[in-house]
């Protein structure tokens, strides 16, 4: 017999869970009912929780759920996890799909950590199954102290603000959505435990080899115990940069449509005029617009370049901008080139093997 779980049988404390959640959903993420959703499962804690409870809503939110389990090739017992998961699907009357990858293959072939490589392939086949399936979005079962880490993770790497504030909830352009992101881990878990499911323990979650656990196990541990409102602390700047967010993406707006740049095949021009106009603040963050333009892929995908290196490049920007100085070049991560000259900026793309090719050139000479 299917386990169909019910609002109305929970305790006070699980059935408050589940309509936060909702409360979320709506209000947070602004989704309208009845939604094709792609949940990302994998058998853990977190993704159990999240079909769980979006099984639960489904009536009330006119939900239709599909899932997906990725087998990444990593572990032994990886196999078995993903059976787990299809079988648990199964009892919640959810159709999941089951893919395969080699992760250490991709992570080798394109020089990646196996923690990035799993994380683009994850992505990548959860955006085709999305598409296969005619899904709205996907959705993962990112929690309170993911957002924690992930905030960590940014200030660490040099992430300037608003992105400083965490992950978004919503994420239009990559059709992603995080509606535990305000939940705690141990209510999601105690949900568990209340309706008798048990779940998988990915044993590589605890290696501190990974900088995400290093700062799960070893950093924020510490930190609560100085604060331990800490997650609600992170909760909030959450809040405060989306916010902020929003202001400066209509501040933007507005002095484009003033003053829009000039972007063809060559790269972004930043008019003079334009960039005069706004305060170094608001120049930051379109000389970021820019980049990221730069940056997006045939699926609108965004280049990891670090942050740190980035956000200083981009302040000597500023500064030799506001200084007069002119026919000054400054190299980005990611291949990109801004040009300061007369007062305008262009970032453009730069051919890499021209550059090592002439390099090369003068030092045989």
């Amino acid at each position: 017999m299917k386990f169909l779980p019910d609002l109305r049988a929970l305790t006070p404390a699980s059935a408050r869970l589940c309509l936060n959640v909702e409360r979320f959903w709506l209000r947070d993420l602004g989704m309208p009912r009845g939604l094709r959703l792609l949940l990302a499962l994998s058998g853990g804690a977190d993704s159990t929780a999240l079909a769980l409870i979006l099984r639960i809503l489904a009536p009330r939110l006119k939900l239709d759920l599909r899932a997906l389990t990725v087998h990444h090739g990593l572990r032994p017992e990886a196999g078995e996890d993903a059976r787990w998961t299809l079988h648990f699907c199964a009892q919640l009357d959810i159709a999941c799909v089951l893919r395969e990858t080699n992760v250490a293959a991709l992570a080798a072939q394109e020089r990646l950590s196996l923690e990035e490589a799993a994380r683009a392939r994850r992505y990548a086949l959860l955006e085709a199954a999305r598409k296969e399936q005619d899904a709205d979005f996907v959705v993962t079962g990112h929690h309170n102290g993911d957002l924690a880490e992930d905030i960590l993770l940014r200030l660490v790497r040099g992430t300037g603000w608003p992105a400083l504030g965490g992950m978004t909830a919503r994420d239009g352009q990559r059709r992603l959505l995080r509606p535990l992101l305000f939940t705690q881990p141990e209510d999601l878990r105690n949900l568990l435990r209340e309706c008798g499911i048990r779940w998988r323990e990915d044993a590589s979650n605890r290696d501190c080899v990974f900088t995400r656990n290093f700062m799960r196990h070893a950093v924020l541990p510490r930190l609560r115990a100085k604060n331990p409102a800490l997650n609600r602390t992170l909760a909030d700047l959450w809040r405060l940069a989306q916010w902020d967010k929003e202001y400066w993406q209509s501040t933007l707006s507005a002095a484009l449509a003033a003053c829009p740049w000039q972007e063809d095949s060559a790269g972004i021009v930043l008019p003079r005029m334009l960039l005069a106009a706004l305060h170094p603040a608001a120049r930051l963050r379109l000389y970021l617009a820019a980049l990221r333009r730069l940056a997006s892929g045939p699926e609108g995908s965004q280049s990891r370049s670090s942050g740190q290196a980035r956000a200083r490049t981009l302040l000597k920007l500023d500064e030799a901008l506001r200084e007069g100085r002119g026919n000054t070049r400054f190299q980005l991560p990611g291949g990109v080139e801004a040009r300061l000259k007369s007062g305008e900026i262009r970032f453009c793309k730069y051919d890499k093997s021209k550059k090592t090719a002439q390099k090369n050139r003068a030092f045989s000479l």
